[in-house]
């Protein structure tokens, strides 16, 4: 089928690697333009949706869903939340496309035309399957991988502890696999839908059809094309990568004849009072932050333009497989220009010295914690014991945690015992719920370990009590069905007669028994869970938030201490995890792995001046 788009045979056609070296100054400054309007959008946005979440007189978060469910909130915040999303697939897919579409046909590309492109080609997503297209580029694409996805989304991910719970069940986890080799294969076999609609203004139907026609008649050309386009531009970076490794192991040796942990007194030194070893600490850490910077600006510029040109390769195949006939790369015209794209290029060079510089003197502030993260086990000793067991606290406090958490629920005639499931099903092989039972037939069951086959009673939350006075804090989340202000009013009155007042933090995820007991036991120290939040949610009534993992980035834990409260990250059970938080601006992590914690905080303890400023400054360019 010919189009308006249809190519004409280019006067001068050349090369696809030289066509690409051409179109890079267009490329570069589309990529840069977008970025600040984007920012520029989003934050307006945010700060909308910001305003209407904090309208009802708090955020909203998980802990508190049902005021946005049942206020006008709700609706307004689904449609701004549905524009920030717009938003973000117009500037870094739609009009992404139009512009390969331009250089690939030779044309002008004007990146204002674009932009106006990509937002008029939105009306085509406002129909049903439009609308599907959307969910699957902002969901589907981070979960299976296959297709394009915009920045917003693209770390989206299933919450580690609901995974925990399908990885359990084997027919969870079943239906789990197969949901995503279902979205693999929807992805594989639409995966030119976007360019149908885009490019050739077919309806969201059409475009998916035309798309698996496409697939099935061109794979065998398209993915090997494809697959060779990918891994020169990931040989491309890797060997730019090798080369930033050799100038950080040089570094690495070079440290060797310096102090480790070495502290300048920056204020010393800028009054002309600083020693030889002084200097030589600065420079050598001016150097590492340089090449830190200036490294992962060339791997940010090639991965941008990696993903550009992957992007322009793409939609050349699909040119190809629409087209009758096959043309070659036209040439791109002369632009100007090119000598300001270098000037900028030199004095962000100059920028990044000069910014080296500043780090190397304030390296002692940018790296440094004043007091180290602290480690809270989950279930009151996490993995080391049966969960929610007397022994795991025991554990706990031998390994100095912090504090340990745990769950209380009511039994049947008015008393508190530690479960953290709606029944004793997991642990006891007794699928009743703790308000089904009395006292003594509570004690009647035995946890057993899934993991080792330890066993252990179910203890009470008197016992507790007992061991934590004056020996660790307690993270004691109000659970279950009779999580409510009674259950407040009768813990906090247990706690009390047992003089652990000090030694308790009440926690849940229902946000108005803690508001309550906030309001009424202010001695108490209280915390609200949640893995999802809008606004400002340090205006939460509590001492701390307790937030889930993917939530937990730099700038809401730093709005949250401004705000006056502390800030944990739940549930930390991988090194990674670990390193990122552990390291970080949180209060400390929530884990099942104490131990493991324990030996990432010692490799903390220990690493390098550049490391510090590696792991300081990873995140800078984004």
């Amino acid at each position: 089928m010919k189009t308006k788009n249809d190519l004409t045979e280019p006067s001068a056609p050349i090369g696809y690697g030289r066509m690409v070296f051409q179109a890079i100054p267009e490329l570069f400054s589309f990529h840069m333009i977008s970025s600040i309007l984007l920012a520029v959008a989003a934050w307006g946005l945010n700060r909308l949706i910001t305003l209407v979440a904090e309208s009802g007189g708090a955020a909203l978060t998980t802990a508190n869903l049902k005021d946005l469910l049942l206020s006008w909130r709700g609706p307004a915040i689904l449609l701004l939340g549905a524009a920030l999303v717009a938003v973000f697939a117009v500037f870094e897919i739609f009009a992404n496309i139009h512009l390969q579409d331009d250089i690939l046909n030779g044309r002008d590309v004007r990146i204002r035309s674009e932009f106006g492109r990509g937002f008029r080609s939105l009306r085509r997503f406002l129909c049903p399957g439009g609308f599907l297209v959307l969910l699957y580029i902002f969901i589907a694409v981070p979960l299976c991988g296959i297709g394009f996805s915009i920045s917003l989304t693209e770390k989206f991910y299933i919450p580690n502890f609901i995974m925990e719970v399908v990885r359990a069940k084997p027919l969870y986890n079943a239906l789990y696999w197969i949901v995503i080799a279902a979205l693999l294969a929807v992805g594989l076999g639409g995966v030119f839908t976007l360019h149908g609609m885009l490019l050739d203004g077919l309806r969201p139907a059409a475009a998916f059809r035309n798309s698996f026609r496409l697939w099935k008649k061109n794979w065998k050309n398209f993915v090997p094309t494809m697959a060779v386009t990918l891994v020169v531009l990931v040989l491309l970076i890797i060997a730019a990568s090798i080369l930033l490794s050799f100038q950080t192991a040089a570094l690495e040796a070079e440290a060797a004849g310096l102090p480790r942990n070495y502290r300048v007194d920056s204020e010393a030194v800028l009054s002309g009072n600083y020693t030889d070893t002084d200097l030589d600490v600065i420079i050598y850490r001016a150097v590492c932050a340089l090449v830190v910077l200036g490294g992962g600006f060339v791997l940010f510029l090639l991965s941008l333009l990696a993903s550009s040109c992957f992007m322009l390769r793409f939609t050349r195949c699909y040119l190809e497989y629409t087209r009758e006939v096959a043309v070659k790369w036209p040439s791109r015209a002369k632009r100007r220009g090119y000598g300001r794209h270098v000037l900028v290029m030199i004095l962000t060079l100059v920028l990044l010295v000069a910014l080296s510089a500043l780090i190397g003197l304030g390296f002692d502030d940018l790296v440094y914690r004043e007091e180290p993260v602290r480690i809270v086990a989950h279930r009151t000793g996490g993995v080391m014991a049966p969960e929610n067991s007397l022994e795991g606290l025991e554990l706990a406090i031998d390994h100095a945690c912090y504090a340990a958490e745990t769950d209380t629920q009511r039994t049947k005639d008015g008393y508190y015992i530690i479960n953290h499931d709606d029944d004793y099903k997991r642990l006891t092989g007794v699928a009743r719920k703790p308000g089904d039972l009395t006292l003594e037939e509570t004690m009647a069951l035995t946890i057993t370990d899934p993991a080792t086959g330890a066993t252990a009673p179910v203890p009470t939350l008197d016992e507790m009590l007992d061991v934590v006075k004056g020996r660790i804090t307690l993270f004691l989340e109000l659970k279950g069905a009779s999580a409510d202000r009674q259950m407040v009013d009768d813990v906090v009155k247990l706690i009390r007669e047992k003089d652990c007042v000090e030694n308790v933090t009440l926690i849940s995820l229902k946000y108005d028994i803690i508001d309550y007991a906030e309001t009424q036991y202010p001695e108490f120290e209280t915390g609200v869970l949640m893995f999802g939040g809008l606004g400002d949610v340090a205006r939460i009534n509590c001492d701390l938030l307790i937030l889930e993992e993917e939530m937990s980035t730099d700038s809401r834990i730093d709005s949250i201490h401004a705000g006056g409260k502390e800030v944990y990250v739940w549930t930390i059970n991988t090194e990674k995890g670990m390193y990122k938080f552990l390291d970080s601006h949180c209060d400390g992590i929530i884990t099942d792995q104490v131990e493991m914690a324990e030996r990432v905080q010692a490799a903390l303890d220990n690493r390098s001046d550049l490391r510090l400023l590696q792991d300081r400054l990873e995140d800078f360019w984004n």
